[in-house]
């Protein structure tokens, strides 16, 4: 069987990194090779791009700082699969499209639709397409609520942006078969074997 390659997305508090946690766990202990990850990553790229929204950056000097990690982190996903290792990766390109089209959006102005499209663009040059994309879907009052606990949030933890993210995932799931949406609104058990299940199809 050939490794394949699993990203789980959503706005943040969608519940999707526990979920990407307990399902790799539960695969784990059932004698499958996973290898879990995340973007950004904790190399000095990742806490390059850490730094840029942690602090005022230019969206589009962002955009490329995310890129700029993927690309490298690519080539680690490629090496981990290379070597017969399934590979889940919480967050990937389409956060990039998601979030960046958002905050382009918002900061300086114009169509959300073409700035995704020009992320896609760009990000289908340095990425592995997913084998399975599952997408956190809720609504971000709720994702909101659910983040109160974190303490200081940052800039893309406001409402109104996060309903701009949650538009942008929407359509990208539209138009792409790999993509599979999950109604992460629902109690906790239901989330979790929805995307057991998902997952184990593809295995």
């Amino acid at each position: 069987m050939d490794p394949i390659f699993v990203t789980f997305e959503g706005v943040d508090g969608s519940g999707k990194t526990t979920i990407c946690r307990k399902v790799a766990a539960h695969l784990k202990r059932e004698g499958h090779g996973i290898t879990v990850t995340k973007e950004p990553t904790d190399t000095w790229l990742g806490e390059t791009v850490k730094q840029s929204y942690r602090s005022r950056t230019s969206p589009y000097t962002e955009a490329f700082l995310f890129m700029a990690d993927r690309a490298t982190h690519t080539d680690w996903i490629k090496n981990r699969m290379s070597n017969g290792r399934h590979v889940f990766c919480d967050r990937y390109s389409d956060s990039t499209v998601a979030y960046q089209a958002a905050l382009l959006h918002k900061e300086l102005g114009g169509s959300m639709e073409k700035y995704r499209d020009w992320l896609l663009e760009l990000n289908i040059k340095i990425i592995l397409k997913p084998d399975l994309t599952l997408l956190f879907d809720v609504d971000p009052a709720i994702s909101l609520k659910r983040l109160k606990g974190r303490g200081v949030r940052t800039k893309f933890e406001r409402l109104k942006y996060l309903e701009n993210v949650r538009e942008n995932y929407l359509a990208i799931a539209a138009s792409s078969k790999h993509i599979k949406v999950i109604d992460a609104g629902q109690p906790y058990k239901e989330v979790y074997f929805r995307t057991l299940n998902t997952i184990k199809k593809k295995l």
